[in-house]
C-alpha cells in the first residue's frame, strides 16, 4: 500500500468553487434525482427484453413501458450531467485515472448511449415497421444500456481502490487498452444489486400507473398493478441475497462498519432494509384491493425513503475504501475559494428546472391518458 501515493495525481491547482460539505450535499441529491428515471429506463429495458425473449409479458405492461422510455432516457441523460461533474471536481484525482485506465471501453459508453437511444425509439415509433426484428431492437438496446451501466460501475469501484491500478495494468496487454475491473470481487454483485434495484423502481412505478389508470380502464389497470407489484416484491427480494454478497465482498474493515461497528452506518443500512420490505408487503397487498392507489403511493413514498438511504450507505462505502486505500487523498485538505453567486445560480435553476420537468410529467400523463381514452 505504500507505494499508493506515488501514481495518485496531485490535486488540481484550480480551488474548488464550494466548501467540500457543499459539493459533497449536491452531488448525494443530484445523484438521488438521477436515479429515478434512470432506474426507470433500465428497469424497463430489462422488463421489456424479458418479455421478447419469453413471450410472457402483457400488453398493457408493453404499452406503459414503451411509451415512457423515450422520456425517462432523455431524463436519465440530462440528469446523469450534475453528479458526474460533482463527482469528478470531488474525486477528479482518482475518477479521471479510473477512466483513462479502462479506455475503449470507457469511449465505447458513449458509442453503447447513442445506438441503445436509437433503438428505443425505433421499438418504441416504428414498432409494427420492425416485425420480427422489433425483439432483437430492444434487446440489443437492454445490452447496450447495461453495458453503459456495467462501465461506470468499473470506473467506480476502480477510483475507490487505487492499489488495482498497476495491477490491471501489469495483467493486461496495454496494446489493447481495453482494461475491465473485472477481478474485483465487488463488481458483479454491485452491478447486479444495481439492475435488481432498477427493475424493482420500474415495477412499481407501473404499479402507480396502474392504480392510477384503473379509475377509467379497469382491466388494463389490475393488469398492470398485479404486474408491476410481481415485478416489484420479486426483484426486492432476490435483491436482499445480491445485497449481502455485495455487502460481504467487500474486505471485513468495511462490511463490520455496517453491522455494528458504526452506529449512524447501521442505522442506515437496516433501516433501508426494513423500509424496502414494508413497502414491498405493502404493494403486494395492493394486488387485491379494491382502492390501490393509498396502498402503491405509501410504497411509493417508501421505496423513496429505501433509495434515499441505500445511497447514503453506497457514498459511506465509497469513504471507507478511499480513506483505506487512498490514504494521500483528503478532501479536507483541498483548497477551496467559493463563488457564491455560481452556486446560488446553480440551485435556483435547479430547482427552476425540476418544477418543469413535474410540470411536462404531469402534461405528459394527462395527454397519455386522454389518447387511452380516445381510443
Amino acid at each position: 500500500m505504500a507505494g499508493i501515493a506515488s501514481f495518485i495525481p496531485e490535486p488540481e491547482p484550480i480551488p474548488l468553487p464550494a466548501p467540500v460539505w457543499l459539493l459533497q450535499t449536491l452531488l448525494f441529491i443530484t445523484f438521488v434525482l438521477h436515479l429515478v428515471p434512470m432506474n426507470m429506463t433500465i428497469g424497463g429495458l430489462v422488463i421489456l427484453a424479458h418479455g421478447e425473449i419469453s413471450r410472457r409479458f402483457s400488453e398493457p405492461m408493453r404499452r406503459w413501458i414503451v411509451g415512457y422510455l423515450p422520456v425517462t432516457t432523455a431524463f436519465t441523460v440530462t440528469t446523469g450531467v450534475a453528479p458526474l461533474l460533482f463527482l469528478q471536481v470531488l474525486y477528479g484525482q482518482l475518477f479521471f485515472p479510473a477512466a483513462v485506465l479502462i479506455a475503449w471501453a470507457w469511449f465505447l459508453v458513449i458509442v453503447a448511449l447513442l445506438f441503445g437511444y436509437y433503438g428505443i425509439y425505433a421499438y418504441s415509433l416504428a414498432s409494427e415497421r420492425l416485425g420480427r426484428w422489433r425483439g432483437w431492437v430492444i434487446i440489443g438496446s437492454t445490452v447496450l444500456f447495461l453495458y453503459v451501466a456495467f462501465a461506470f460501475n468499473n470506473v467506480i469501484t476502480l477510483m475507490s481502490t487505487p492499489f488495482r491500478w498497476w495491477i490491471l495494468w501489469q495483467e493486461r496487454n496495454p496494446s489493447l487498452h481495453f482494461n475491465l475491473n473485472l477481478w474485483d470481487p465487488t463488481l458483479f454483485p454491485r452491478f447486479a444489486h444495481f439492475v435488481l434495484s432498477a427493475v424493482a423502481v420500474a415495477g412499481l412505478a407501473a404499479a402507480l400507473y396502474g392504480a392510477i389508470v384503473r379509475r377509467s380502464d379497469e382491466e388494463a389497470g389490475r393488469i398492470l398493478v398485479q404486474n408491476g407489484a410481481a415485478w416489484f416484491v420479486g426483484a426486492t427480494v432476490l435483491n436482499y441475497f445480491v445485497g449481502a454478497l455485495f455487502l460481504f465482498t467487500h474486505e471485513q474493515a468495511v462490511w463490520r462498519t455496517f453491522i455494528g461497528g458504526n452506529l449512524w452506518a447501521t442505522i442506515l443500512l437496516w433501516a433501508g432494509v426494513a423500509i424496502s420490505l414494508i413497502a414491498a408487503i405493502i404493494v403486494w397487498r395492493s394486488r387485491k384491493s379494491a382502492r390501490p392507489i393509498p396502498l402503491v403511493i405509501a410504497s411509493v413514498i417508501l421505496t423513496v425513503l429505501t433509495i434515499v438511504s441505500m445511497s447514503g450507505v453506497k457514498f459511506m462505502v465509497r469513504s471507507l475504501l478511499i480513506a483505506r486505500y487512498a490514504s494521500n487523498f483528503n478532501l479536507s485538505q483541498m483548497p477551496v475559494q467559493p463563488q457564491w453567486g455560481i452556486i446560488v445560480m446553480f440551485v435556483i435553476l435547479l430547482l427552476v428546472g425540476l418544477g418543469f420537468v413535474a410540470w411536462m410529467v404531469i402534461q405528459l400523463q394527462r395527454a397519455y391518458v386522454k389518447g387511452r381514452t380516445v381510443s
